[in-house]
């Protein structure tokens, strides 16, 4: 009986084999660059696209007309987002130093 029961489990396909035709299908519509040069050239071009889109949401909301106020308001919140990503980091890195202390 427990053969038996050995051989059903290891005819059991694990749960990440289960999905992985769903993923080849996701992944077939996907388009990956073929060369260093074409990755860079997407990072950029994507980088500069949500940049824009972050420059015009601060217009709407500020209500800002000219392009120095967006500018300055820009400036103003990367430099912010940027402050905190320092402080989780630093946060972070004395949790898994005291974690490996233990």
């Amino acid at each position: 009986m427990r053969d038996r029961d050995k051989m059903q489990r290891g005819r059991e396909v694990p749960i990440w084999l289960k999905s992985l035709d769903l993923v080849r299908d996701e992944l077939r519509g996907m388009h990956f660059p073929r060369t260093v040069d074409e990755g860079v050239y997407q990072c950029a071009e994507l980088s500069a696209v949500s940049m824009e889109l972050f420059k015009e949401e601060i217009r709407k909301s500020s209500g800002a007309r000219n392009e120095a106020t967006v500018e300055r308001e820009t400036c103003r919140l990367m430099a912010h987002f940027s402050r905190s990503n320092e402080r989780w980091i630093d946060i972070r890195m004395k949790e898994r130093v005291a974690s490996k202390g233990q």
